[in-house]
């Protein structure tokens, strides 16, 4: 009995119907009573019987099939039940779906010459996922079903669906375990992506929490615009729901972009907070203008052009007070032919980084969280998910529903003691040489200029990888 039992399976027919399989016999569900279920050969007439309980446990078989077992055919329809409830359950395009259950499915020979190649099973497939969707809206004015505002295990997930004026909608998504964590850590991260953003929306925006050296996404913000009275509604309304669950909104270091109004909704929101930018979107802004200037033959051919840009990216490691002097002190000390080449660079910088953005945003002297890249590899796999740009509503949130699974096994994981994953040997190299050269500048072994040089030299190691 126990070897029957093992081999008891289940399947859904194309019409939706479960289906029994014994010994690669296929069976239906004849009659059903409080405690029972009878099962009947969907070949034989009415020689062949399976019994199990109502939770499908086995219980008894009679009766002798008529007809010769075919595997094949069994392992075919089992093939394509599992094709259907992925299809149905996940984003994942359908071929991609059909070549990864190929290579899980290990069929033999005999069944792969009988399955039915992907493009004949492609419209059902599509079919069946449209059926269990609503219809895709055509504003960003949509009523959105109760179990897309839920998370998979069924607990709140839309936490808000707000209008920011009068026709810009904002819907944001937590469950109550991840925003507890973002409440209670002090160190938060937060990021927009684009080219995963559903239509009639103008952005993505995560706000992730950092707790045992580790970034886990809390909050999934589908943003109509990039205003910074979105921003401050989306601030606002996490700290009344962190009221609502006895807690307090209060983050005491942020990384972000250097998006201006996501810059003054943080300054105005969490004016006590240390505001910091991302390090590696501040050494990319420079790099684009050295491009947009027509600067990158001489960068990368001269190194005299390309010591200073360096430099110009290592100010941003200095302590701030230096920062200023520094940079006037790299201006009278470079060449005639420097100064030349580099004056558009130089007012660009003097502009933007000067005088348009406070100094204490972009310096991120002493430390050892630099950049929210945390979060672009977290947009970055979002994008490897949903393979395309700008997916539907729908789709999209089913995504983040599975990224909320995800979150939980994480932390599941990291409260049983599992480490964070470790840094690239590289990355610790470097940190150590600038920590190195912070002791040796503190120590009065070395001088600002040659902090900045060596400091330089870091930015010269991190861009080559």
């Amino acid at each position: 009995m126990t070897s029957t039992a093992n081999s008891l399976s289940f399947l859904v027919s194309s019409k939706g119907k479960v289906l029994l399989v014994l010994n690669d016999f296929v069976y239906r569900l004849k009659k059903q009573t409080k405690d029972k279920k009878y099962w009947i050969c969907q070949e034989s007439v009415r020689t062949a019987y399976v019994d199990t309980n109502i939770d499908n446990i086995f219980k008894k078989s009679s009766g002798d099939h008529n007809h010769l077992c075919e595997p094949e055919v069994v392992k075919v329809k089992q093939f394509r039940s599992k094709l259907k409830n992925r299809a149905v359950q996940e984003t994942t395009a359908i071929a991609k779906i059909y070549e990864e259950e190929i290579i899980k499915s290990r069929l033999s020979t005999r069944t792969l010459a009988t399955l039915p190649l992907v493009q004949e099973l492609q419209p059902g497939l599509l079919y069946a996922r449209r059926q269990l969707r609503p219809v895709l809206p055509s504003s960003s004015s949509f009523e959105i079903p109760d179990s897309y505002q839920v998370t998979l295990t069924k607990e709140i997930f839309l936490f808000s669906d707000t209008l920011v004026g009068r026709r810009k909608r904002m819907l944001l998504f937590g469950s109550i375990t991840q925003l507890e964590m973002l409440f209670d850590c002090t160190t938060i991260f937060m990021d927009g992506a684009f080219s995963c953003t559903p239509p009639f929306f103008d952005q993505v925006f995560t706000i992730h929490a950092l707790k045992f050296e580790t970034s886990f996404p809390c909050v999934f913000g589908i943003l109509s615009d990039r205003k910074r009275i979105t921003y401050q509604e989306l601030f606002k309304i996490l700290k009344d729901f962190a009221i609502s669950i006895n807690r307090k909104f209060e983050p005491t270091r942020i990384l972000s972009d250097f998006e201006s109004g996501l810059i003054s909704a943080i300054a105005n929101e969490f004016s006590a907070a240390v505001h910091n930018g991302c390090f590696f979107h501040y050494t990319q802004a420079i790099f684009r203008r050295i491009r947009a200037l027509g600067l990158t033959t001489l960068y990368f051919q001269n190194s005299e052009i390309r010591s200073c840009c360096r430099k110009l990216m290592a100010l941003a490691l200095l302590p701030i007070d230096k920062i200023e002097s520094s940079f006037h002190s790299l201006r009278v000390k470079s060449s005639t032919m420097v100064n030349q080449e580099l004056h558009q660079l130089f007012l660009y910088f003097n502009h933007q980084w000067l005088v348009n953005i406070p100094l204490k945003i972009w310096n991120v002297y002493g430390c050892h969280h630099r950049t929210n890249n945390n979060c672009e590899g977290f947009h970055n796999r979002l994008n490897q998910r949903i393979q395309k740009s700008h997916p539907n509503i729908w789709m999209f949130i089913k995504l983040l529903q599975t990224e909320e699974c995800r979150f939980r096994h994480l932390l599941l994981q990291m409260n049983a003691g599992a480490q964070a994953r470790k840094k690239v040997p590289v990355a610790n190299m470097i940190q150590k040489r600038i920590d190195t050269l912070y002791d040796r500048y503190n120590g009065d072994e070395m001088d600002v200029d040659q902090l900045l040089d060596g400091l330089s030299l870091t930015i010269a190691k991190q861009k080559r990888q």
